[in-house]
C-alpha cells in the first residue's frame, strides 16, 4: 500500500501590527476610545446605582453626582460620595489709612527766621498756594507789637518780609487769598481800623474798609467779600459784610444782649454761616440754636436747627463744626453733615477742647495742650504733635495744621506739618 502524503499548506505570513506605519496611531485611537467606553460605563453605573439609593425618578445629570460628603446607608451598604473642597474668596486687607504711618516727631516743621529779621513773636499763620501769611512781633518801646507781616515759602524754606506797616500799633488777624490782603490795623488798648490792601501792590495807600471802637473782631475774608462781628452798642453786635470791590458794607444780621453776638462767623467757597437763636425750646428749658447759612451770590439763607448749642461755627462745604459753650473748660466739639433737610444730627467728636479749625476732610483741634485731627469721613481721629511736645493750635488750611510749640516759654517756636487727606 502506497503511503499517502499530506501537502504541507503553506500559509502567507500575517504582517504584524507593530510593524505597519500606522500601528502606533490606530493603538493610541484604541486607547483613547476605552478609556472613554470605561468612562462612560462608570458614570452610567454610578447614576443607576444613585438612582436605585435614592429612587430619583429622574436620572441625574453628571454634576449632580457631586453632594456633600454624607454617609448613605441602604440595605447595609455604604455609599460614601466626595465633595471637593469648597473654594473662598478671601477677604481683601483693609487699607490702612494715611495718617496711620504719620510720624509726628519727623513731619513737623519749624519755622527759622534768617537773622536780619529780628522778631521773637508770632501769630495768626494761615496758608495760601503754597505760603504762610503770619504776623510777627518785636519789643517796640516797653511793648511787644505785632509790627511785621511775614510770608514763608514752603518750597524754599525761605522766609520774607511784607513791604507793609500797620498805621496804629499791631497787625491782627491778617488773612490773604489771589487777591486780596486785609487786616485789622489794631490800637493797643483794643478797637482798630480794618484795611485792604490788593495783592501785590503793598506800595499803595492801604483801603480803609472800617473803624473799629470796641474790641478786635477776627476777619473772615472768601474772594473779594470779607465778614466780621463787631460790637457797636452796650448790649448790640452787628455781623458785617463787605464787597471789596465796591467797598459796600451791609448788615447781615443784629444780636441784642446775646451770646451769639460774641460766636464769630465763618465763609469759605462762597457761603457765610454763623450762628443764632432758634425758636425751638426742648423739655429742659433750653431754647435750641440754629446755623444760619448764606450763600452771598443768591442771598439766600438757610436754618439749620442744631440740639445743642451752637458757638463759632464752621463748614467746608461739606461739614459742619461748632463747640457747645464759649470756650469754657468743659467745652465739647461737635460735628454734622449738611443735608436736604433742616436739622443737623449732631455728633460729638470731644470735650474739653480749646480751639479748633476746619479743612477739607478733618478739623484740628486741641485738648489740654495736644493736637489732634479728626476725619469726618472714617470718624477717626489721630494726634499730630508729638509726645511731651505741648502746643497751642493756631491754625488749619490747606492741608496743613499749624500750632505754637509752648513746650518752653522763653520764646516762640512756630511749627507746622502736612496732613494727608482721606
Amino acid at each position: 500500500m502506497k503511503k499517502r502524503y499530506r501537502r504541507k499548506r503553506y500559509k502567507s505570513r500575517r504582517r504584524s501590527l507593530s510593524a505597519s506605519n500606522w500601528g502606533p496611531f490606530i493603538k493610541l485611537l484604541l486607547f483613547v476610545f476605552g478609556g472613554l467606553a470605561a468612562a462612560a460605563l462608570l458614570t452610567l453605573g454610578t447614576m443607576i446605582v444613585l438612582e436605585t439609593v435614592f429612587h430619583v425618578d429622574t436620572p441625574l445629570p453628571p454634576d449632580g453626582i457631586v453632594a456633600k460628603v454624607t454617609k448613605l446607608f441602604t440595605k447595609g451598604d455604604d455609599i460614601l460620595v466626595t465633595t471637593p473642597t469648597p473654594y473662598y474668596t478671601p477677604e481683601p486687607t483693609p487699607t490702612p489709612h494715611p495718617m496711620s504711618s504719620f510720624n509726628p516727631e519727623g513731619s513737623e516743621k519749624e519755622i527759622v527766621l534768617p537773622a536780619e529779621l529780628q522778631y521773637y513773636w508770632f501769630g495768626d499763620p494761615s496758608f495760601h498756594e503754597g505760603k504762610m501769611l503770619f504776623s510777627a512781633g518785636k519789643i517796640v518801646g516797653d511793648n511787644v507789637r505785632m509790627c511785621g507781616l511775614l510770608e514763608y515759602d514752603e518750597a524754599s524754606g525761605s522766609v520774607a518780609e511784607l513791604p507793609v506797616k500797620p498805621k496804629n500799633a499791631h497787625f491782627i488777624y491778617p488773612v490773604r487769598n489771589d487777591e486780596w490782603l486785609v487786616y485789622l490795623d489794631g490800637n493797643t488798648k483794643g478797637g482798630g481800623d480794618i484795611r485792604a490792601l490788593r495783592v501785590g501792590h503793598y506800595s499803595d495807600e492801604p483801603i480803609l474798609i472800617k473803624t473799629v471802637y470796641v474790641g478786635q473782631p477776627e476777619l473772615r475774608l472768601d474772594g473779594h467779600y470779607l465778614s466780621w462781628v463787631e460790637r457797636t452798642g452796650t448790649n448790640r453786635d452787628k455781623l458785617f459784610v463787605c464787597d471789596l470791590e465796591t467797598q459796600e458794607t451791609a448788615v447781615l444780621a443784629m444780636f441784642s444782649s446775646s451770646s451769639y453776638g460774641t460766636s464769630s462767623p465763618y465763609m469759605s467757597g462762597g457761603t457765610l454761616v454763623w450762628a443764632s437763636d432758634g425758636t425751638e425750646q426742648y423739655e429742659d428749658g433750653r431754647m435750641a440754636s440754629i446755623i444760619k447759612h448764606i450763600d452771598l451770590e443768591s442771598s439766600g439763607i438757610k436754618d439749620f436747627t442744631v440740639d445743642t448749642y451752637v458757638h463759632d461755627p464752621e463748614f467746608n462745604g461739606e461739614y459742619f463744626v461748632w463747640i457747645d459753650a464759649n470756650y469754657a473748660p468743659d467745652s465739647a466739639l461737635y460735628f454734622a453733615k449738611a443735608g436736604e433737610g433742616d436739622r443737623l444730627d449732631s455728633q460729638m467728636i470731644a470735650e474739653g477742647v480749646v480751639d479748633y479749625y476746619i479743612d477739607k476732610d478733618y478739623v484740628a483741634y486741641s485738648v489740654e495742650e495736644v493736637i489732634y485731627v479728626y476725619y469726618f469721613a472714617t470718624g477717626e481721629s489721630f494726634r499730630v504733635t508729638p509726645e511731651r511736645e505741648l502746643a497751642q493750635l493756631l491754625g488749619a488750611s490747606e492741608g496743613r495744621v499749624m500750632w505754637m510749640d509752648v513746650t518752653t516759654r522763653e520764646r516762640d517756636v512756630l511749627k507746622y506739618a502736612a496732613i494727608p487727606g482721606n
